[in-house]
């Protein structure tokens, strides 16, 4: 029996963005409802740009002083730490219950956070993802191994995703750019800025952005949790330095080399990690694989042992000595 979480309330909110106006657009008659006439819909005029969307849970009583945020990976959002594809708690709710509250994010141009208008705004077509290509990049099986019928499917012997909820995970898939990286760090420097100290705790290319963010505000990071990063952010020795303030955490599934996207996407996370070391900070690896546990995708957190893993990375941060009390000055683990 789960125990149950006692909220204070539960916000919702937009940060970032930036005003961008449209001109000399070509105004147009559209019918914008099935029975209505058409109306004139003109796209001149202003927007706001380059949001982040999030939903801030605090409990009634925390037991740690920084709240989690929660950043998703490419063609994601949010929903990644919610309840899993086959219906388990997913991880914001296994932080609530261990005393942390929580912030889960739509990225910019993802979900709630909304896009703007393409060509008008944004410079480039979105990028959308196949269910092959997520079957094969997200390691639940080989390339050749997806079928459009679920029963002639062929994972990799001892997967511990749900494969059976695989079109489950495919429905959370939305649009992405890759050429808003300087609208995103600016959001989520906005974001971090909302909050005395965070936690981050990211998966794929949210890590690449949570990297990034550690060494431009570390003395506003208590530690960062990178699952699985999409490879590291090209830092010069100052930028690591900063970043080597921050503890970090990397944590890896199975299969990372037996894919050709994984292999750089790994080894330049773990150079990061190394150079982290040797300026001085804490960079610590979790290698599921080597530890004994196999068959961990590129998901984890969705995976049937996301709990166990949601526990090591818990663990970890008790270690950090970065888990204080939110009541009365006294100090607590979770």
């Amino acid at each position: 029996m789960l125990s149950d979480i006692a909220l204070r309330d539960i916000l919702s909110f937009h940060v970032g963005g930036e005003l961008v106006e449209l001109r000399d657009q070509a105004v147009q008659h559209v019918k914008v409802s099935p029975d209505a006439e058409a109306r004139v819909v003109d796209l001149n005029g202003h927007y706001v740009n380059g949001q982040i969307y999030a939903q801030h849970f605090r409990l009634s009583r925390p037991a740690a002083a920084f709240p989690v945020l929660f950043w998703h990976g490419g063609a994601m959002t949010g929903v990644t730490w919610e309840t899993t594809p086959d219906q388990r708690p997913g991880w914001s709710s296994i932080f609530l219950r261990s005393g942390y509250d929580v912030v889960v994010s739509d990225a910019v141009e993802r979900g709630r956070a909304s896009w703007s208008p393409w060509p008008h705004i944004y410079d480039s077509p979105p990028l959308f993802r196949t269910m092959e290509d997520a079957w094969h990049l997200f390691r639940i099986g080989p390339k050749a191994g997806f079928h459009q019928d679920p029963a002639l499917r062929r994972a990799f012997d001892h997967q511990r995703f749900p494969v059976n909820a695989f079109d489950q995970l495919c429905a959370q898939f939305v649009p992405r750019w890759t050429t808003n990286t300087a609208l995103s760090v600016a959001a989520y420097l906005k974001l971090v800025a909302r909050f005395d100290k965070v936690i981050i705790v990211a998966h794929s290319q949210g890590g690449w952005f949570a990297q990034r963010i550690a060494a431009a505000i570390p003395e506003k990071i208590a530690a960062v949790v990178l699952i699985e990063p999409a490879g590291a952010p090209a830092m010069e020795k100052m930028a690591i330095e900063a970043a080597a303030r921050v503890p970090h955490l990397y944590v890896w599934g199975d299969h990372c080399d037996d894919n050709a996207a994984w292999i750089p996407y790994k080894s330049d996370a773990v150079a990061q990690a190394e150079r982290l070391i040797r300026a001085g900070g804490t960079a610590d690896i979790i290698d599921l694989p080597t530890l004994g546990i196999r068959g961990n995708s590129h998901m984890p957190m969705m995976d049937d042992n996301s709990h166990e893993i949601a526990g090591m990375v818990l663990d970890w941060l008790a270690r950090q000595n970065r888990v204080e009390t939110a009541h009365e000055g006294d100090r607590a683990t979770v």
